[in-house]
C-alpha cells in the first residue's frame, strides 16, 4: 500500500482510506514550482491559497511562492470506465451469450463479474445516473432527452446541485476525458450557439471525442471533437467509428502519460455499439456469419444460454428460465423468407458487439502496454440497458422508420438484405432476437419492471487489489453506486459544494466492500431501489420486487393513447433472493405484502422526483422546449451554414412552410445543395442538379426522402447565369401527424413543377444528420435519380435563403 493508504477490512466491508477522503498531503518545498498537495475536497474548486511567500519593495529583498499543484491522494488509480449499448444481459460471452466478447471475458477473469447490478432501462437515464451518482429523475432525465418535457426529474438538464464524477476527479487533479456516446446533452442546446455547460467540456471532462444524441452512424456520424464538428469519414469509405474512437483513445492515454506520467487519467469510455444502427466491418460480418450462431431461431438461443448461465455459475441452480411472450411469434411458425432475414439481422448486430468488444480490448491493452495496468481500475458495463427492441416484430433496414411508428415488411425488407449493416443501412434486429439477448429474464429496453430491461452484467478488474480472480458477486446494486465507489477507491470526497452551488448528496453505495474475498456473500449493500420509465414501474426492497405488467409492448411505439397511467396498469411480486429470474408471481397470494411495497414505491418516486407519472412515447416527441427555434417561424441564412442539429434549424414537419432561395448562378452555371436537412435516411433537399456526363446539370429540384422508403421529387429547369429566386411551397392536408400534401416549385414567378406528397414524416428526421446550407455534411438525401457525393458544395452563390413555416400541430405539454 502507498503512503497513506490504509487497507480496512472489518464490519463486513473494504473500506480504502476514509470514507470520504483522506486528509491533505503536500510533498515537495511548499511555495516551489515542484510541490504539489492533495485538497479536503469539501469546496470545488478548492479557494485559492493565501500567498505564502515575502514582498517588499525590491524584487531582491522578496521571496517568491507557488501554489502546489493539486494531486490526487497518493496511489489513487487511473479509472478506466467502458460502457457498451443496447446489450441484453445474455448477450456477451462473458454472462452466457454466444456472442464473443474476450475483452469483456478477459475483465472478468482477471477481476469480478457482477451478476445483479441494474441500470434504469433506457439510454440517457442510465448514463446521468452512471456520472453523478444520483438517480436518473434527480439528474433530470427520467427519460430520454428527445422526448423530455417541463418537470424537474424529466426536462433533461443535469441540475448544478448533481456535479458528476468528472467534475471531481478533474477538481482533484485527474486528466478526464470522454470517448464515445454523449447522450446527456440537451438536444435543444446541441448546435454551435450553446451554451456549452451541458456538453462534456462542461461537465468535468478535459476531452471529448464523440457524437451527441442517442445513436449515430458508425460510417457518417455527427462526430465532435470537444465541441467542434468534424469529418475525417469524408473521402474515406472503409472508416469507422468504432475503430477510430478507439485510436483516438489510445492516443490520448499515451499522451498524457508521455507528458504527466504521474497524473492519473479517468476514461469514460462509452461507444455506440451495440444500439442501432448496427453497423460493424465487411471483416467482422463475415467472421461471424460464419460461426452460424443463430441458425436455430430465438428460442433454441434462450435455451442454449441458459445453459452456459448454469454452467458458469452466473444463474443460480434454482433459476428457472422465464416463458416466451405470446405476443412474439416462436421461431418454429416463421416462414423461410422470415427466418432468413432475421438470422442476417441477428448476425450483423453479433457481428456489431464482437467488433465493438474488440476495439474495446485494444484500449484495455493498450493500458497495459503503457505499463499501468497494476495502477488502473476497469469498471466494463455490459449495456445501459436491455437489449433492444426497437426494430419492431420485423426489424427494420432504417431504424427511424421505428421512431416514426412505421413498421417495414419483411418482404420489402430484402431490397437491403446484401447491404445489411453497411453505410446503405441503418439497421435494427426483429423484437425477437431482443427478447433472446435478455435471457434468462422478461422483457427489455425500456421496461423497468423486470429485469430484462434493467440486468446489466458487469466486470471490475484492479490487479493487487481484486484477488479473487473469476469470481462472481450477487450483490443488488445500481448504475447510481459506480461514482460513490470511484469516488472510495480514490480516496477522494464527495464535495459539499461545486462552484459554489450546495450539492445534493449522491444517492449511490460504494460497492468496493464487494472486491473483497471475504466479502463474497456479503448483504448487498443497497437496500432500496426504484425503478420507473414511461410510466412503467417497480420498486426493490431488501430481495422482494413489487413491479407493473408492461401495458403498452416496446416493440410496437405508435401514438395512440396508453391506458390511463395509474389504473392501467396490474402489478406483480417476486422474491427475487430466491427467485432471481422473476418467475413466480406472489401478488395473488401476499396481497398485503404488494400493498406495502407499492406504498414504498410512490414514497421513493415522491423523494426523487419521479412525478407526475406519464406513459406517452412518441407523442412526447414534438413537445415544446425552449430550443433557439421555439415561437419562430421566420428564418433567414446565406452563404455556407452546416451541422446545425435539428433543434436549432426551422422544422417543416407536419405543417406548411415556403422555402425561398435567391441565389446568384456563375457563367457556366451551377451545381449543388441550397439547402438540406437529414440525409440517406429520411430529409429533404433543395439543389441543383449534378446530372451524368455532362447532361442535366443545374436543374432545380426539391426532393423528399420519406424515411428511405420512397422519394417524391419537384424538378424545374436549369438556370442560366444571373440572378434567380426558386420557391418550394407546401400546402398540408391537416394539422396531423404524418399529414401529406401539395407541393409547387418556381423560379422567377413561374411555376414549374407541381406533385402531391402522400405522406409526411410525423415525428422525426434521423437525429445524427443536420441542417446545411450551401453544402450537405454526411450523407445524401439522393439515393439514384439526383444522386451526388457529399459535400456537394453549391457553387453558386446564396444571397438568401428564408424559411416561413405554417401552423404546427399541438404537442403533448
Amino acid at each position: 500500500m502507498s503512503i497513506g493508504r490504509t487497507l480496512l477490512a472489518g464490519a463486513g466491508f473494504l473500506a480504502l482510506g476514509c470514507t470520504f477522503g483522506w486528509a491533505q498531503d503536500v510533498s515537495g518545498v511548499p511555495g516551489t514550482p515542484s510541490a504539489t498537495t492533495t485538497i479536503e475536497g469539501r469546496q470545488l474548486p478548492p479557494p485559492d491559497p493565501a500567498f505564502g511567500g515575502v514582498i517588499k519593495e525590491k524584487a531582491a529583498d522578496s521571496r517568491p511562492w507557488w501554489a502546489p499543484r493539486i494531486v490526487p491522494p497518493k496511489g489513487a488509480p487511473n479509472v478506466l470506465l467502458i460502457m457498451t449499448d443496447d446489450v441484453g444481459f445474455g448477450a456477451p460471452s462473458t454472462f452466457g451469450g454466444v456472442i464473443p466478447t474476450p475483452a469483456l471475458d478477459r475483465i472478468a477473469e482477471e477481476g469480478l463479474r457482477f451478476t445483479n447490478f441494474h441500470s434504469t432501462s433506457l439510454c440517457s437515464p442510465s448514463r446521468a445516473a452512471l456520472i453523478t451518482g444520483r438517480n436518473h429523475h434527480v439528474a433530470g432525465f427520467g427519460v430520454v432527452g428527445e422526448i423530455a418535457t417541463g418537470y424537474p426529474g424529466y426536462d433533461s438538464i443535469i441540475r448544478k446541485e448533481c456535479g458528476t464524477i468528472g467534475t471531481i476527479l478533474k477538481e482533484n487533479g485527474y486528466a478526464t476525458s470522454w470517448f464515445g456516446k454523449d447522450h446527456n446533452t440537451p438536444f435543444y442546446q446541441a448546435s454551435q450557439a450553446g451554451p456549452f455547460d451541458q456538453w462534456p467540456n462542461g461537465m468535468g471532462f478535459d476531452y471529448f471525442y464523440g457524437f451527441v444524441g442517442g445513436d449515430a452512424s458508425q460510417w457518417q456520424p455527427n462526430l465532435y471533437r470537444n465541441t467542434t464538428a468534424i469529418y475525417p469519414f469524408e473521402g474515406n469509405p472503409s472508416w469507422n467509428l468504432t475503430t477510430a474512437m478507439a485510436d483516438d483513445a489510445i492516443q490520448y492515454m499515451k499522451q498524457m502519460k508521455e507528458i504527466a506520467p504521474d497524473k492519473p487519467f479517468f476514461v469514460y469510455y462509452v461507444p455506440g455499439g451495440s444500439h442501432a444502427p448496427h453497423h460493424p466491418t465487411p471483416e467482422w460480418i463475415d467472421r461471424i456469419s460464419g460461426m452460424h450462431l443463430f441458425d436455430e431461431g430465438w428460442n433454441k438461443l434462450r435455451e442454449t444460454i441458459f445453459a452456459n448461465q448454469k454452467q458458469l455459475g452466473i444463474m443460480p441452480e434454482n433459476a428457472q428460465l422465464t416463458p416466451w411472450p405470446k405476443e412474439l411469434p416462436q421461431w418454429d411458425t416463421l416462414d423461410i423468407e422470415q427466418k432468413k432475414l432475421f438470422v442476417k439481422q441477428a448476425d450483423i448486430y453479433a457481428a456489431y458487439l464482437a467488433y465493438t468488444d474488440h476495439e474495446i480490448g485494444r484500449v484495455i491493452q493498450a493500458v497495459e502496454d503503457l505499463g499501468e495496468w497494476n495502477d488502473t481500475l476497469i469498471l466494463y458495463i455490459s449495456g445501459d440497458n436491455g437489449a433492444s427492441a426497437e426494430g419492431m416484430v420485423n426489424g427494420t433496414p432504417n431504424e427511424f422508420t421505428t421512431f416514426n411508428g412505421i413498421p417495414v415488411p419483411v418482404k420489402d425488407q430484402y431490397l437491403w438484405y446484401e447491404f445489411w449493416g453497411s453505410d446503405r443501412t441503418f439497421p435494427h434486429f426483429s423484437a425477437g432476437w431482443a427478447w433472446a439477448m435478455g435471457t434468462p429474464f422478461k422483457w427489455m429496453k425500456q421496461v423497468p419492471s423486470h429485469f430484462g430491461g434493467t440486468a446489466q452484467g458487469m466486470a471490475v478488474s484492479w490487479p493487487g487489489h481484486i484477488t479473487d480472480a473469476g469470481g462472481i458477486r450477487r450483490q443488488f446494486h445500481h448504475f447510481i453506486d459506480i461514482a460513490p465507489t470511484i469516488l472510495e477507491v480514490t480516496g477522494i470526497a464527495q464535495p459539499d459544494t461545486i462552484d459554489g452551488i450546495r450539492q445534493r448528496p449522491m444517492d449511490g453505495v460504494s460497492m468496493a466492500y464487494a472486491f473483497d474475498k471475504a466479502n463474497e456473500t456479503a448483504p448487498s449493500a443497497r437496500k432500496t431501489q426504484y425503478f420507473e420509465m414511461l410510466g412503467n414501474r417497480a420498486i426493490y426492497d431488501e430481495g422482494w420486487v413489487a413491479a407493473t405488467t408492461p401495458a403498452t409492448l416496446p416493440w410496437e411505439l405508435s401514438t395512440k393513447a396508453p391506458p390511463d397511467v395509474i389504473t392501467g396498469y396490474a402489478w406483480e411480486l417476486y422474491n427475487v433472493a430466491e427467485d432471481p429470474t422473476q418467475s413466480n408471481d406472489l401478488a395473488a397470494s401476499m396481497p398485503d405484502k404488494l400493498k406495502e411495497m407499492q406504498a414504498l414505491f410512490y414514497s421513493e418516486a415522491a423523494k426523487y422526483d419521479v412525478l407526475p407519472l406519464d406513459n406517452s412515447t412518441l407523442a412526447r416527441w414534438n413537445a415544446a422546449r425552449p430550443s433557439l427555434t421555439a415561437g419562430r417561424t421566420e428564418f433567414a441564412y446565406s452563404g455556407e451554414l452546416s451541422g446545425v442539429p435539428k433543434s436549432a434549424a426551422p422544422s417543416i414537419l407536419n405543417r406548411s412552410y415556403t422555402i425561398t432561395a435567391e441565389v446568384e448562378i456563375p457563367d457556366g452555371g451551377a451545381e449543388g445543395v441550397i439547402v438540406t436537412e437529414g440525409g440517406r435516411f429520411g430529409g429533404y433537399a433543395l439543389l441543383l442538379s449534378k446530372g451524368e456526363l455532362g447532361f442535366g446539370k443545374g436543374k432545380v429540384v426539391f426532393l423528399y426522402n420519406l424515411l428511405d422508403l420512397k422519394r417524391t421529387a419537384w424538378e424545374g429547369p436549369t438556370l442560366d447565369a444571373g440572378r434567380h429566386t426558386i420557391v418550394f411551397e407546401f400546402v398540408s392536408d391537416g394539422p396531423e401527424l404524418g399529414k401529406g400534401g401539395k407541393g409547387t416549385l418556381s423560379v422567377d414567378g413561374k411555376e414549374v413543377a407541381s406533385n402531391v406528397l402522400e405522406h409526411g414524416t410525423p415525428v422525426t428526421f434521423p437525429e445524427d444528420e443536420s441542417f446545411d446550407v450551401g453544402l450537405d455534411t454526411r450523407s445524401g438525401v439522393a439515393m439514384l435519380e439526383y444522386r451526388y457525393d457529399v459535400p456537394f458544395r453549391f457553387t453558386g452563390k446564396i444571397d438568401r435563403l428564408t424559411f416561413k413555416l405554417g401552423e404546427q400541430p399541438k404537442a403533448a405539454p
